[in-house]
Order: C-alpha cells, then sequence, then structure tokens
C-alpha cells in the first residue's frame, strides 16, 4: 500500500494485543520491537504483525539503535508502549525520535509509585498517607508515624506482586524481609531497593477508564471491582459501569483526572485505579495506558462500543481522534481462584457457561494434573467469564455466579 503508515509497538503482551490487533485491522503496517522473536506465538498475534525487530526492550539505547539499523530508520510514524515496563524507556525513544507520546516524565512518574505519590502530595491530590523507605528500620519509623494496618510495595511491579498486607511489626519484618529478596519482576526489569509503606484505604475499589484531549477528559467511565479477601488484593472481579455508588461517579472521577493531570498526562488512555473511603475517593495508582485484564479488549467494547486502543493509536499519530458510544450496555468478568494449595484432579460446572448466551467469552487455563495455589497476584488466577447484560447488575451477578458454581476438585 502506497505510502502506508508505519505503527511500532514495543513488546506487545498481554492488554498491549489490543494495540496489535486495532494497528493491524486499520490498515497500517504493524511493525514488533520484541525482546524475543518467539513473542507473536506466545502472546497469540503472530497473524496481526508484518515485522519484527528484536532489542533489549529493557535498554533506551538498544531500542533506539535497533530502529536505526534496521529499514525502518525514519520511516516510522508512531512508536507506542505495548506494556506497563517498557512505557518509560519507550517514552526516551520516542522523544529522541521525534514522535508523538506522552513525556518520558510523566512515563516515569506512572511507572513508579513513590514518584506518583509525591507528585499526587505537590499537587493535593486526595491519596493514602506514604512513606519510602530502604530497609526494616525505616519501614518501622514509617509505621510509627502511618499506624498499622499499612500496605508494604514494590515502587515499579504491577500485578499485585508482592505487596503485603501488614498488621503488626512482626507481620512488617516477615514482609521485609520478601521483599528484598524480589530482584526481578517481569521480563527482567530490575526491582527497586525503595519501597513504598502506605496507609491501608478502607472502602470499596474502583477504576477509571479515561481519555484525554489538551488536559480535558473525553471520555470516562467508572468500572466497579472486587478483590481477594485480605492479606492479598488480586483483582477478581470488574463491571463496567459501576453497578454500586452511581452517585460517587463524579466525585470518583475527578479524583481520577486530577491524579493523571498531576503526573503530567495530558492526553490518551489511562486507567485509574481509586478507592471510596469514608473521606470520599482516594487515588491508589494511575495506569498511563488502557485498561487491562479485558477492560479494554472486551467491557469497553461490550458495554458501550468503544475501542480505546484504536483511538490510542490516533492520538500517536496525530490523526482526529473519535470516541463515540454506540451502545449502553452493560458487561462483568469473573475471575476463578483457588481455594487451597494443591493439584487438581477435576474442573465442574464448565457445562452451565458453554450453554449461557449472556456468557460472550470464558478462558480456563487450568487442567487435571495441574499444580495451583491460593492467589497472591493476578499471575495465580486460574481463568475468567465475561457476560454482557442490559444491567450492570445484572451483569455483575450473571459472571459471579457461574464462576461460584465451578467447582475445582482437588486430590
Amino acid at each position: 500500500m502506497e505510502n502506508q503508515k508505519i505503527v511500532a509497538l514495543v513488546e506487545p503482551s498481554f492488554y498491549g494485543v489490543g494495540f496489535i490487533k486495532s494497528t493491524y485491522n486499520k490498515g497500517y503496517k504493524v511493525i514488533v520491537i520484541v525482546s524475543s522473536e518467539e513473542n507473536p506465538l506466545k502472546y497469540g498475534y503472530k497473524e496481526f504483525y508484518h515485522d519484527l525487530i528484536i532489542a533489549d526492550v529493557r535498554d533506551e539505547e538498544s531500542i533506539l539503535n535497533a530502529i536505526k539499523s534496521s529499514k525502518y530508520h525514519g520511516e516510522i510514524d508512531a512508536l507506542i508502549p505495548a506494556t506497563d515496563y517498557v512505557s518509560y524507556v519507550t517514552a526516551k525513544v520516542g522523544e529522541k525520535l521525534g514522535l508523538r507520546g506522552i513525556s518520558p516524565e510523566a512515563a516515569l512518574k506512572a511507572r513508579n509509585k513513590d514518584m506518583a505519590r509525591v507528585a499526587y502530595e505537590i499537587n493535593q491530590v486526595p491519596s493514602a498517607k506514604f512513606k519510602i523507605v530502604k530497609d526494616y528500620d525505616e519501614a518501622v519509623n514509617a509505621t510509627n508515624q502511618i499506624g498499622f494496618p499499612v500496605v508494604l510495595k514494590p515502587t515499579n511491579c504491577a500485578s499485585s506482586q508482592n505487596v503485603f498486607f501488614i498488621k503488626n511489626l512482626g507481620e512488617l519484618n516477615k514482609s521485609m524481609e520478601e521483599m528484598m529478596k524480589f530482584k526481578t519482576t517481569y521480563m527482567g526489569f530490575p526491582v527497586r531497593n525503595e519501597y513504598l509503606i502506605e496507609e491501608y484505604l478502607v472502602g470499596p475499589e474502583f477504576s477509571v477508564e479515561l481519555f484525554l484531549k489538551n488536559e480535558q477528559a473525553i471520555f470516562s467511565k467508572v468500572t466497579e471491582k472486587l478483590t481477594t479477601s485480605l492479606p492479598y488484593f488480586v483483582e477478581i472481579s470488574h463491571t463496567l459501569p459501576t453497578s454500586s455508588y452511581r452517585e460517587s461517579e463524579n466525585d470518583i472521577i475527578n479524583v481520577a483526572l486530577s491524579a493523571v493531570l498531576a503526573l503530567g498526562i495530558n492526553n490518551g488512555p489511562s486507567h485509574v485505579e481509586i478507592k471510596l473511603t469514608k473521606e470520599g475517593p482516594k487515588i491508589i495508582e494511575v495506569n498511563g495506558r488502557p485498561g487491562g485484564d479485558n477492560i479494554s479488549t472486551h467491557l469497553l467494547e461490550e458495554s458501550f462500543g468503544i475501542n480505546i486502543f484504536d483511538a490510542t493509536v490516533d492520538y500517536y499519530l496525530g490523526d482526529d481522534i473519535s470516541i463515540i458510544p454506540t451502545k449502553d450496555n452493560a458487561s462483568s468478568i469473573a475471575y476463578l481462584t483457588a481455594t487451597k494449595n494443591g493439584v487438581i484432579s477435576n474442573i465442574k460446572g464448565l457445562e452451565a457457561i458453554r450453554d449461557n448466551e449472556k456468557v460472550i467469552k470464558y478462558d480456563f487455563s487450568i487442567k487435571p494434573g495441574d499444580t495451583v495455589s491460593i492467589a497472591k497476584s493476578s499471575d495465580d488466577r486460574l481463568g475468567y467469564i465475561i457476560t454482557t447484560a442490559s444491567t450492570p447488575s445484572e451483569a455483575k451477578y450473571e459472571a459471579l455466579n457461574l464462576i461460584e458454581n465451578i467447582r475445582v476438585v482437588y486430590e
């Protein structure tokens, strides 16, 4: 195709596969810059790209040199991070190539939770009390100032990896020991040696799916979330739009918008996590990209007819952005988790899913003989069901009811 635009996507995986499919279906030439040539098969997009460039995606110079050494040097029209971990290095490379995107400074703050907390504090965004610590003694001092219970988390990870709910000094000591052994996260990215001690926020949890244009929200919807019981924080359900606390939606959206702007993200998509406390909405974290966990790939599409990936690609290319809902529907996803550690001998209840007209997708990665464990992070979930209905309450009920009726039998 003559004058075909070239879009390069860095390390597409998980939610980032949505970028691949949208870009390919829009008729652009799709180049993937990846750490391994096995990635297209591993993440399920082998039919949706045109060419592949290998680079160390953890390193700005490696990506830049790989592009300069390729036949696409000077020809790339957009460079898009397609997984959280590469957002900062991609922003730096994009800036050097003169391409459109969020600033490296904003990407850095969004990827590092301690920097984000400082930005919220400076800009008076409602947030949890926090302290940045490097060792157990500093953590003890932090808890003396904040008060138990607290949450201990790494500053630059995702998917609830090594997030600890702590009620006393004994648990703090044990958790800090585990934390300081945690050196490498997904894709070989190093875990920073600074950690966060945060006030535990009490209240229901939500996310806000935002899209900004010149600091104005041109799309905003609230997703209701459910998580596992403490001491873990694994997300097990999302319902879009929210079925509860509808009267607080505007307040939730306003806090989300203020948090995104505090980080310096003025354009494009964001997925913002919030708790509705008795003092009002307070920020958990900002992700400067479309929401994962099938929120962007399925729930936004099913509930509102919105393809947030199309809009994001248009933003990076500098094209006109159109986000106009074409549906007034509701959808929900519910995840299956193990009730105990063990080996699976059977899985019962799947037949009810196959015959349910409200189920639009389901996927279970488990089979008899697999060893499973109680979910401590998103990686430990066993599968999911996505449902659709005319109301959020109905979609949520259907998804949760179907999941609850799946019985994992252990040996």
